[in-house]
């Protein structure tokens, strides 16, 4: 089934990948710290709970150690890659609770833009949160963007180019060898 993963733990660096010259540019603002974004090829689901502002009404919680297979804007639609971000509190900033926000172009029946659910954020720890292509409906070409709110303000925004499966050979090369873009 769809759904979005979330979860928390471990620190990488951040480079940046190609995308459209009208791309609005990702940010992060004080507390929130941003420490890497892009895919991971394969996650292990680790449980569910509930998120009824998803398609689903529900993310999936995966290994909180994961880090990005590869740090990139561009993502390929591609049944069971990942992809999204990673990030930490400054300390001092203490515990808060964020609102992780999913924008994306139209999807499934309802013709779904917007998803969103609330994560808990330990100062200390790092965050993980991210959206993983299951379904067709869900491998929509376009911009996506992932933002953590707290008490109304947007704090971090990532932008994502969604693009069909031969628009990213780097991605898929790494995720499944050489032999898958040869």
């Amino acid at each position: 089934m769809s759904r979005l993963f979330a979860l928390a733990v471990s620190a990488l660096a951040v480079l940046p990948a190609p995308v459209a010259a009208q791309t609005a540019p990702s940010y992060a603002h004080d507390p929130l710290v941003l420490l890497d974004h892009g895919v991971i090829c394969q996650v292990t689901k680790r449980g569910a709970r509930p998120a009824p502002d998803t398609l689903m009404g529900e993310i999936n919680l995966i290994d909180q150690s994961r880090e990005m297979d590869v740090t990139t804007r561009v993502v390929p639609a591609k049944a069971g890659i990942s992809f999204g971000i990673k990030f930490t509190l400054r300390p001092g900033a203490g515990a808060r609770d964020m609102n992780v926000i999913v924008t994306h172009p139209p999807m499934g029946p309802e013709g779904i833009t917007r998803e969103s659910w609330t994560a808990p954020i330990a100062e200390g720890r790092s965050s993980l949160n991210l959206f993983t292509f299951e379904f067709p409906y869900e491998m929509v070409p376009g911009e996506w963007i992932m933002a953590l709110e707290a008490d109304g303000e947007r704090l971090l925004e990532q932008r994502f180019e969604v693009v069909s499966e031969l628009a990213a050979p780097a991605v898929l090369s790494v995720c499944y060898g050489q032999d898958f873009v040869s």
